[in-house]
């Protein structure tokens, strides 16, 4: 059964016992826990009350205020057809005090209608108060910060349009504030006659020591920055774009989003507006930040400054706001960093799209990113370069059981360029064993097969943290710890590792932990090892897509994901194609196991396979595995052969392949792949003669056969959240004749910013049953996370065994606290843990507590630094996140006056441009010398960077060169240039020819 992460860090050390308890505490501890978990954020779930509202009205001005214990978003817009005034406040519960607003209205009014007070029908958790307009009115609304024992207010302002306006009455009553009374609201200035109905800017005016909350945009806040995969439908359309979490609202960059969907919106954060049309040209668009106006066709509303942010390289606006504004709903999942794209009109993207997934039906394959066919940019290697350095500091007190303990240690990863090849080190010392660990490793990739000449290799490694992979039924990985290792492939590196399963291997820093996630469920969880690395080995694949996501989880509250996408169907190896892998291995003791396997492709339909496997003997006597003493395999190891064929056909795959051991035993294992409906489906049976190995002991009863159905696929949606399931059911017969019989099930949901997944295992076998399973939850709303795991027996005892629950909250621009609380129901133990960590900037910093039942008290301070040398302007870069593993460019932008392509002496540099990596845009811009630092780029795969035309200030302005493709590597920074020419306008005609017709012409003034 898989460990929870929250149970592995907060209660390492409790080992939890089983003790007898009834089934009704089981349940009502769960339904509990489940309760407190999905409620604890009551605020954003039970809504905001309206604790007091009032209207006053003084000549011809109308002041509406409402009185909140917690601030309330908004947004305000003018409708016409009948002209009517809408102020839509976000959160707010519909209770009797907001709704007695509406008998305050009077019906002779001289402007306003009675007012209706209603839900959103947006949907959104909102309520709308439509004020009917008799005549033409402008309004102003400003908000107040909670003052002289009055809570969050909002004043909403109305009045006839300046021109027809009197002066305001003397008798116009004032709020009371902290220092002094506010003004009154400024006269409106008017609106362009382009726009009839339009809506006044938000006045602005109460100083901030009046208690007012500044509505001009706050760009000194710093939100917690999230990466986020673009779905649309089924499709991605960009693997990660920046977006920022700032409270309870998710900030989407408005530009980016419009270049995915292909609206024609075009942002100038610099300038704070935004320009187009939705869909066709008499939906005109244009956005005014600063001014907190928004004009769609012939309609201009305002809206809550708070909810547009402007960033230098986007305008970043909320998603419930940026729904309203665009025929878009815009679903965020932070567990699986996913924002999903739902359309309520039709997009001229959806019909590419629809295209795209026929050609994937007739064997094409397609992603969500068309390769745009830029030329390979050359990355020479060095003999020697500088290095990317991640490096932790730790140390910690423990006292407790009469005795008190000290602990230091130091960790340090380090990649780059050496003896023209990519190297990467690793180093690790502690204060009990100063001698340190040492790890390191060469290597070359090149996902185009030009390594070794003829041999058209992909990849060669050599070095300690080379592990020789596993081999179905024969061999498991090689075993970390002392040793060499080499490997040579030109198997493609975007390909899975083996036919129907997948290995994910990295690094993995000191005090981080991975989840790994397929296909939106939890299946494995590693906390780091002492090389400094993670491995999830022989993951099956499922026909049809198959999603790997890991999650990595710092000391100091840090987070990044990594993906991994494949399509079953679409790994045949191509007609005439032969692939291969070879690995040798030497461990500590002088063993060595040796590894060849092959595949190629007999034609479309068909791909063979074969290889071999060297396994060492053990010193003296017979091997484990059967091979009897003194048999020629002894001396040298075992050797296994294996033959396989794969058929795929149609929605079919079909796969049969033979061992043969050394002692002559046999195995063969069959089996079907394919997709039902929404539903994946595999099966294989696997029969065993006489055969050992690493992976079948050798026991008094031995097993004969096995069969395996696996199930991957969904509840479908409806009133019900989409729940990803998977089932699968394994039964194995002996030579005895006994049997077993074994189900495993794991189904996992994502409701209302909760993620909810249950595993649960059984097994039955000669006559003895057991079942056990994981509930496990998650929830984040806005700045606060909280995360928690019940993991439970249901037989042969029902009982509780575990409870953890943990949470976290940040503070301020890069602080975050940790609170959590492990309990092991049988040992009676409880362990509480705390902390603070700064997880972001140039360096992460961390101090935690921990406190155990039994009396054991626990300090710890750790310090990370990330380091990356820029070679351009020769500084080093810091980061509170690790960068080692991942590679980077520095790119310039320039004004290539000459067209020569080489920034001459005098070309000026252009600032503000923006790059798109993949073709998403990156969250960086050019400085004021035309450079941009582009990190964390994945490494040993394609990339492709060009400038984004859109944000380049001349029209004129076009790049001499479209883009370029690179191969980024661990610890090297690519330089590149991006020039920039002037392109002029084209006079001329241009003639249509037509047989047997007189030519036509049209005058071009392009």
């Amino acid at each position: 059964m898989i460990g929870h992460p929250l149970f592995r860090r907060s209660a390492d050390g409790l080992l939890p016992a089983r003790v007898g308890r009834c089934r009704a505490w089981l349940v009502f501890l769960s339904l509990l826990f489940v309760l407190l978990l999905v409620l604890a954020p009551g605020r954003a779930l039970a809504g905001i009350p309206i604790s007091a509202v009032s209207l006053e009205q003084a000549g011809n001005r109308t002041r509406i205020v409402f009185e909140s214990k917690t601030e309330v978003r908004f947004s305000l817009f003018i409708l016409r057809y009948p002209e009517r005034l809408v102020l839509e406040l976000e959160g707010v519960v519909l209770n009797p005090v907001l709704a007695g607003l509406a008998d305050q209205v009077a019906a002779d009014h001289p402007y306003l209608k009675p007012l209706q007070i209603r839900p959103s029908p947006s949907g959104a958790e909102a309520v709308q108060l439509e004020f009917g307009l008799k005549a033409e009115a402008e309004p102003g609304i400003r908000a107040f910060k909670p003052a002289a024992g009055r809570g969050y207010r909002l004043v909403l302002d109305i009045a006839p349009p300046a021109g027809a306006a009197t002066a305001p009455s003397a008798e116009m009553p004032r709020l009371p504030l902290a220092a002094a009374a506010s003004p009154a609201a400024p006269p409106v200035p008017p609106v362009p006659p382009a726009a009839p109905a339009a809506l006044a800017p938000f006045a602005s005016t109460a100083s901030a020591a009046a208690g007012t909350l500044p509505l001009p945009l706050r760009r000194s806040e710093d939100p917690n920055l999230v990466l986020l995969e673009v779905r649309l439908d089924e499709q991605v359309l960009a693997e990660a774009i920046t977006t920022y979490q700032y409270g309870r609202e998710t900030f989407l960059p408005l530009g980016e989003l419009a270049r995915l969907l292909t609206l024609a919106i075009r942002t100038q954060p610099d300038q704070g507006t935004a320009e187009g049309f939705v869909l066709s040209e008499a939906r005109s668009f244009s956005l005014n930040v600063a001014q907190a106006r928004l004009t769609l066709a012939d309609q201009t509303q305002g809206f809550d400054p708070a909810l547009v942010r402007l960033q230098s390289d986007d305008i970043y606006v909320a998603s419930t706001l940026l729904s309203r504004w665009l025929p878009l709903d815009f679903l965020v999942n932070l567990s699986s960093q996913t924002l999903q794209v739902q359309l309520r009109e039709r997009l001229p993207l959806q019909t590419r799209l629809e295209r795209e997934r026929l050609g994937a039906r007739a064997g094409a394959r397609t992603t969500g990113y068309e390769d745009p066919g830029y030329p390979r940019q050359p990355l020479p290697y060095r003999l020697l370069g500088v290095p990317f350095i991640d490096q932790t500091f730790g140390f910690g007190v423990r006292t407790g059981d009469g005795s008190r303990q000290t602990s230091a240690n130091y960790t340090a990863y380090l990649t780059g360029d050496l003896l023209g090849m990519e190297s990467a080190l690793f180093v690790s010392s502690t204060k009990q064993n100063p001698s340190p660990d040492v790890r390191f490793t060469l290597a070359r990739h090149d996902p185009d097969a030009g390594l070794f000449g003829p041999l058209r290799a992909r990849s060669v490694m050599f070095g300690s943290g080379v592990l020789v992979p596993s081999v179905a039924n024969i061999a498991s990985p090689s075993p970390a710890g002392n040793g060499y290792g080499l490997t040579l492939s030109n198997r493609p590196i975007n390909q899975p590792t083996s036919f129907d399963r997948h290995t994910l291997r990295g690094d993995l820093p000191p005090g981080w932990d991975v989840e790994l996630y397929f296909n939106e469920g939890l299946v494995g969880f590693q906390t780091s090892r002492a090389d400094g690395r993670y491995s999830f080995d022989d993951q099956p694949l499922a026909y049809g897509p198959n999603e790997f996501r890991l999650v990595f989880h710092g000391p100091l509250g840090q987070q990044r994901v990594e993906r991994q996408s494949f399509l079953l169907e679409q790994s045949s190896t191509p007609p005439g194609e032969f692939y291969y892998n070879l690995a040798q291995h030497h461990d500590g003791a002088g063993q060595s196991r040796s590894v060849a396997q092959f595949e190629w492709g007999l034609n479309k339909y068909l791909t063979g396979t074969g290889g071999f496997v060297r396994l060492p003997a053990p010193p003296g006597g017979p091997t484990n595995f059967g091979t009897p003493a003194g048999s020629s395999n002894s001396a040298d190891g075992q050797l296994y052969s294996n033959l396989g064929l794969r058929a795929f056909w149609q929605s079919f795959i079909f796969s049969s392949d033979f061992v043969r051991s050394p002692n002559g035993g046999w195995l063969n294992e069959s089996g079907l792949k394919t997709r039902i409906g929404g539903v994946a489906l595999s099966y294989s049976r696997t029969q065993l003669h006489d055969f050992s190995s690493e992976l079948y002991l050798p026991s008094a009863d031995s097993l004969r056969s096995r069969d395996k159905l696996r199930l991957d696929g969904a509840i479908p949606a409806g009133w019900l959240p989409r729940l990803p399931v998977t089932l699968e059911l394994q039964r194995e017969q002996f030579e005895s004749g006994r049997s077993s019989l074994g189900l495993t099930g794991r189904v996992a949901a994502y409701v209302n910013r909760t993620s909810i997944s249950n595993q649960l295992s059984w097994q039955s076998s000669g006559g003895n049953t057991s079942a056990s399973g994981v509930l496990q939850l998650s929830r984040r709303v806005g700045d606060i996370g909280l995360s928690g795991q019940l993991g439970y027996s249901l037989k042969p005892q029902a009982k509780l065994e575990t409870i953890v629950l943990s949470g976290d909250k940040r503070l301020g621009e890069a602080y975050l606290l940790n609170l959590g609380v492990a309990r092991s129901v049988g040992s009676k133990e409880t362990l509480l843990t705390a902390g603070l960590n700064k997880s972001l900037g140039s360096y992460g910093l961390g101090l935690s507590t921990s406190y155990s039942s039994r009396g054991v008290f626990a300090v710890g301070l750790q310090l990370f630094i990330a380091m990356g040398w820029e070679p351009r302007q020769r500084q080093w870069r810091f980061d509170a996140l690790p960068k080692a593993d991942s590679g980077a460019a520095s790119v310039r932008v320039f004004l290539d006056d000459n067209a020569n392509g080489i920034m001459d002496a005098g070309e000026e540099p252009i600032e503000n441009v923006a790059l798109t990596v993949n073709g998403s845009r990156a969250p960086v811009r050019t400085n004021a010398a035309g450079m941009a630092w582009l990190d964390r780029l994945p490494t040993r795969q394609h990339v492709d960077v060009a400038v984004d035309t859109q944000t380049l200030e001349d029209p004129y302005w076009a790049p001499q060169r479209k883009g370029v493709r690179l191969v980024p590597r661990p610890g090297h920074v690519a330089e590149f240039d991006f020039p920039v020419i002037l392109t002029s306008e084209i006079d001329g005609t241009v003639y249509l020819v037509e047989k047997n017709r007189q030519a036509r012409h049209r005058r071009c003034d392009d």
